[in-house]
């Protein structure tokens, strides 16, 4: 409501209009990740392959609708019968929104705790578990690494630390649906001897800016400095909305097809004023004036161009979810998933509660990081939010007035510098060469399986099972405490 009347508000002016909330208008009615509760069972049969899994999911986002959690199940483990159920339950709260991953990170706190717990009960190594049932080639490859890994194969047998500092070593698994906006445009234009590449796309932290100057840059062989780039204005050619993590994956093939346009038009428009093998550089300095602008182009048919899409694969396509993602989100979903394999180590105060992540190791299926540094980053920031989802962050209300008791960061905890814990990222490049620049979002998949990694090393150092988030001191105590009348 805001947005619309700024937006009628700027047009009657004739000026800029700025919505600002202060801290507890953000935290109260921007939105909220629904608050959900599930139910999961997992069978596995006598051949140690995986029989039957359900889940059954409740979620709460206010008076919106179509939270989706328990669908996405349909998208990893194989399974010979699943049943997958999605209820919402309308209440007079303000409307849920989404968060990094819709449904993700919830979805893997409690089936990647339920996969961790059948492997235990099998008696089998939890990584080798997830190997066998999920077939994602992609996937296969990071549990070849994390079973590698030092810190894994020296773990200890959940609940046998002992003292008031317990140390334990968990492991998750998730994946995330490829999205691309095939309606997005690069433009770019030479202009007084200078290229300049723009796009309507918004940059409000995933590095849209710095990713289109690089991809330009190597195109042309040209230092990245001298690109001039333009997003966030509603003039510039249509570009991609900055959610569903596709703002990487529409930009770069559609720089990269302006790109080749470009280059024989500013050959045919210099010659004979430089030479026929002379650097871009020198090329772009001597060409005159111009403009083009391409969108992004479909993917590479290669080898795996035949490869299935994932919502058909899962038999989602023609569903209100598949409807959802086309109509209201505008994106295609490109073949193949992103995927994620990551192992968290802790350290639980018994007498304290609280719960300290002391290292994280992050593998990613993302193909080819466009540029390395800033995926890092990116990656980084996606294991921090995602311990805040695990130990910290919940948004507290009044359940008879409905307000918001949580509205500041007082009451809201998010990690801090000395919550953040020593982060090892590992790139599998692999599996999206049929994508043009070889790579998509990072985004979401980064943080999705964060929050079940820790849980998983929280049950690893005490031996005991934690289902509620945030895992905070006043719960992890009260789990002691019972485990200790038992």
């Amino acid at each position: 409501v805001e947005t619309r009347a700024a937006l009628a508000l700027a047009k009657a002016a004739g000026a800029p209009v700025k919505v600002a909330f202060d801290r507890a208008e953000e935290l109260s009615f921007p939105g909220h990740r629904p608050e959900t509760e599930l139910r999961v069972a997992v069978l596995p049969a006598a051949d140690g392959s995986l029989k039957a899994l359900s889940i059954e999911t409740h979620s709460n986002a206010g008076i919106a609708v179509n939270s989706t959690v328990s669908a996405l199940a349909r998208l990893m483990y194989r399974a010979e019968a699943k049943e997958l159920v999605d209820w919402d339950v309308a209440t007079n709260m303000p409307p849920g929104s989404p968060f990094r991953a819709p449904g993700g990170p919830t979805l893997c706190f409690a089936l990647e705790q339920a996969i961790d717990e059948a492997a235990l009960r099998m008696q089998q190594d939890p990584i080798a578990v997830r190997a066998r049932w999920d077939d994602d080639p992609n996937r296969q490859r990071l549990y070849t690494w994390a079973r590698g890994l030092d810190v894994w194969t020296s773990r200890s047998t959940a609940g046998t630390d002992k003292g008031r500092f317990r140390r334990g070593v968990g492991v998750a698994a998730g994946n995330w649906l490829y999205f691309a906006q095939a309606d997005s445009e690069v433009a770019l234009r030479i202009e007084g001897g200078r290229l300049i590449a723009s796009t309507a796309a918004q940059d409000m932290g995933q590095g849209a800016r710095t990713v289109l100057a690089e991809t330009v840059a190597r195109a042309f062989d040209i230092p990245v400095h001298t690109v001039g780039i333009e997003v966030g204005r509603s003039n510039l050619p249509p570009g991609p909305m900055a959610a569903g993590s596709r703002s990487t994956a529409t930009i770069v093939p559609a720089a990269l097809a302006a790109a080749d346009k470009l280059k024989s038009r500013l050959r045919a428009s210099v010659r004979g004023r430089v030479g026929d093998n002379a650097p871009w550089s020198e090329v772009i300095a001597a060409a005159p004036d111009m403009t083009l602008s391409t969108q992004r182009p479909a993917d590479h048919a290669t080898k795996q161009a035949d490869a299935k899409n994932p919502l058909k694969e899962a038999g989602l396509v023609g569903s209100v979810f598949d409807f959802m993602l086309r109509r209201f989100a505008h994106v295609t979903t490109g073949r193949g998933l992103a995927g994620a394999v990551q192992i968290a180590e802790v350290e639980v105060d018994t007498w304290l509660g609280k719960t300290r992540v002391t290292r994280f190791w992050s593998g990613l299926t993302i193909g080819k990081p466009q540029v390395p540094k800033l995926a890092r980053s990116q990656a980084e920031g996606s294991i921090i939010q995602g311990i805040g989802y695990a130990l910290y962050e919940a948004r507290e209300h009044d359940v008879r007035s409905g307000h918001i008791l949580s509205a500041g960061l007082e009451d809201y905890r998010i990690p801090g510098i000395a919550d953040t814990p020593d982060m090892i990222v590992h790139f599998d490049e692999a599996g999206f060469e049929h994508v043009p620049g070889g790579g998509i979002g990072i985004g979401e998949i980064a943080t999705v399986p964060v929050a079940a990694a820790v849980a998983n090393a929280m049950h690893n150092a005490t031996g005991i099972r934690f289902y509620d988030s945030p895992m905070r001191p006043d719960r992890v105590l009260a789990s002691l405490a019972a485990a200790r009348k038992v």
